[in-house]
Formats: structure tokens, C-alpha cells, sequence
């Protein structure tokens, strides 16, 4: 192939590319079973070393004998039947679990894997307010996001106020910010 037509080529070739792994599948860890939100660090499986599972989830009330017990009749199986509790099923987290990355705005989480589970595109957002990663911006699924609950965080962690967070030693930086 001609010098100047593998110049052509390349920058089509390079905008097809992703420019990060947000959204590509990731797990937690074979021993990992999360009850709700999760971030890992680190997570092989990503670019930036971040899995996150981002929807919070309570689990349904009472007694079940079966999964059926714990999951509406047009929801998605999110719960399994456990020793009579719904329990968060594990498969489903795999399903919702996405590789992620810091970010300042939306912008930032554009460009990831294009095959994707997340339907309505990432938001830069927070989610977590103890841990490793509280108050830090994450590009988040914003099929799972708790859009009222990171708008509360937000503030809070702009405000330095964010409980168990902002109030650790050495202070996180992405508090006050």
C-alpha cells in the first residue's frame, strides 16, 4: 500500500477506535458480593483499573420461596430467593457492572466501548460517599443512576460535608471541589 494512502486511512482508522473502556463489562472479584453500589480498584479488566456497579438497590421485603417472590412480573430478575430473603443476584451485578474512569463532565465519559450495555449514555457523577473513592467523579451508567441521590452527594461533597467521607484523615481531595 502506497506511503500516502496508509497516511489516508489512519486518522479514520483512529476515530474509529474507543478512546477509553468505559462501559466495557467488568466483574468485582470471584469472593466479591456486592449488596449494593461498588467500585473496585483495582480491576484488571479496565483501562483506568475501576469496575463500577452503580445502581442502588434495595432488596424486597419479607419471606420468598422462590425468585419469582422477589422480582416484579415485567422487572428484570435483579433479586434471587436465599434461604427465604431476597438477596441482589449476583449475575444481574455482573450484567450492570461497567469499567470506568475519573471525569470532570459528562464529556469526559464519551467515547467507550460501543458495544456497551448502558443504554441512555455516562454521566460524571458521584456515588459514593465511604470507601476509597468517596466524593471522587466517576463516569457512571446513567441507567443506573440514582440521579437525585448523586445531586444530594454532590452538594455534599462540595461543601466538605459529606459524612465519612470528608471528615476522614488524611482529608480526600475530591472534597471541597
Amino acid at each position: 500500500m502506497p506511503r500516502n494512502a496508509v497516511l489516508a486511512v489512519l486518522p479514520l482508522w483512529l476515530a474509529a477506535c474507543p478512546s477509553s473502556d468505559v462501559g466495557r463489562p467488568c466483574n468485582h472479584g470471584p469472593a466479591f458480593v456486592p449488596q449494593g453500589q461498588a467500585i473496585t480498584f483495582p480491576a484488571l479488566a479496565c483501562d483506568d483499573l475501576l469496575c463500577v456497579y452503580a445502581e442502588d438497590v434495595d432488596e424486597p421485603a419479607g419471606t420468598c420461596s422462590s425468585d419469582a417472590d422477589c422480582n416484579g412480573p415485567e422487572a428484570p430478575s435483579k433479586f434471587h430467593c436465599e434461604e427465604g430473603s431476597c438477596a441482589l443476584d449476583q449475575a444481574y451485578v455482573l450484567q450492570r457492572s461497567m469499567c470506568s474512569q475519573s471525569c470532570e463532565s459528562d464529556a469526559d465519559c464519551d467515547g467507550g466501548d460501543p458495544d456497551t450495555t448502558c443504554h441512555t449514555g455516562f454521566a460524571c457523577a458521584r456515588i459514593q460517599s465511604l470507601g476509597d473513592h468517596c466524593c471522587e467523579k466517576l463516569c457512571v451508567c446513567r441507567d443506573d443512576l440514582d440521579l437525585a441521590a448523586a445531586r444530594q452527594l454532590e452538594v455534599e461533597c462540595r461543601a466538605d460535608t459529606a459524612q465519612g467521607c470528608c471528615d476522614r484523615d488524611p482529608h480526600p481531595t475530591a472534597c471541597g471541589s
